[in-house]
């Protein structure tokens, strides 16, 4: 009686040792092209995520300085053309489109370099609520600008494959740089870009740095600046192109199939809290539009 007494002493105290590991991470991401002053295309984008690191003694993870990561996200995002208030498409320069999506990914991350695999489905059109939370935001906001949602995008159900390579590089203790190989395949979208990251500053080994949005187990301390440079060649844009399956009745216009992107910004993190602050720009996505910039801001709480 005594000897299991103290095994469920041991037990409890093992459980109570393992409640105190941080292993978990909750993030919320917001961006928007008000952070700048404007208001078209790529408007803004609202995702909250849940992620969970599983060491390297699992199974399928024995090497060692690795972690799997495990990563469910909930999202919106919401597309305008520059006329937000005109009900005649040909004023358009991009169609109205909104994406209402969820995800679940799983990384693996390691000394050097890391790799992930997304899988995205979600819905287009008026389902997607986009159009119904602009109006709202702007309203709350007191905003004078008119958003018609004329010809949005109809509703779909679509789905897409992402999967992600990492390759990391140390220039000195405090400057990094990281490539990244990016396609995507599915009925939303079909694309190739590669990236290339610059970090310098204070940060953790990759497998426990907020540089890859990991979950870090040792709650220290980073604060760095990051500048990337990248290059998307679009196959396939739904939201901008309409269904890749059929035709659409309503207003599609054609894309650019070459996009050069650039982000640079911020990353504060202080023992479970990281605050995350960046700049984005776009090339053009249409033969119409222009580029485009936008502002990014994520908090994330590791528990």
């Amino acid at each position: 009686m005594k000897k299991r007494y103290f095994l469920l002493f041991l037990y409890i105290l093992s459980y109570a040792g393992n409640a105190q590991q941080i292993d978990e991470q909750i993030e919320l991401k917001i961006e928007n092209d008000k952070f700048i002053f404007v208001d078209r295309y790529y408007t803004g984008g609202h995702f909250l995520t849940y992620k969970k690191r599983i060491e390297r003694n699992f199974i399928f993870n024995k090497e060692e300085d690795s972690a799997l990561l495990l990563s469910f996200k909930v999202g919106n995002e919401i597309y305008t053309p520059k006329n937000l208030s005109s009900f005649n498409t040909d004023d358009f320069d991009r169609p109205f489109a909104g994406w209402l999506f969820g995800s679940f990914e799983v990384g693996r991350i390691s000394k050097e370099s890391s790799k992930f695999l997304t899988f995205e489905t979600g819905i287009t059109g008026k389902e997607s609520l986009a159009g119904d939370l602009q109006v709202w935001f702007h309203e709350v906001l007191g905003l004078d600008n008119f958003t018609s949602w004329e010809e949005e995008i109809a509703f779909k159900w679509l789905f897409n494959l992402k999967y992600r390579y990492l390759r990391s590089w140390t220039l000195s203790e405090r400057n990094n740089i990281q490539y990244e190989f990016f396609p995507a395949l599915g009925t939303k979208d079909i694309f190739l870009e590669n990236n290339v990251h610059y970090f310098f500053g204070k940060y953790n080994k990759l497998s426990n740095s907020s540089r890859l949005g990991s979950i870090d187990t040792t709650g220290a301390r980073e604060f760095y600046g990051l500048v990337s440079l990248g290059y998307r060649y679009v196959a396939h844009n739904t939201l901008i192109q309409g269904s890749l399956l059929s035709d659409d009745e309503l207003f599609t216009t054609d894309i650019s199939r070459h996009i050069v992107k650039l982000k640079f910004g911020a990353v504060y993190k202080n023992k479970r809290n990281t605050f995350r602050l960046l700049y984005n720009f776009n090339s053009r996505e249409t033969p119409l539009s222009t580029s485009h910039g936008f502002g990014t801001f994520v908090y994330s709480r590791d528990f």
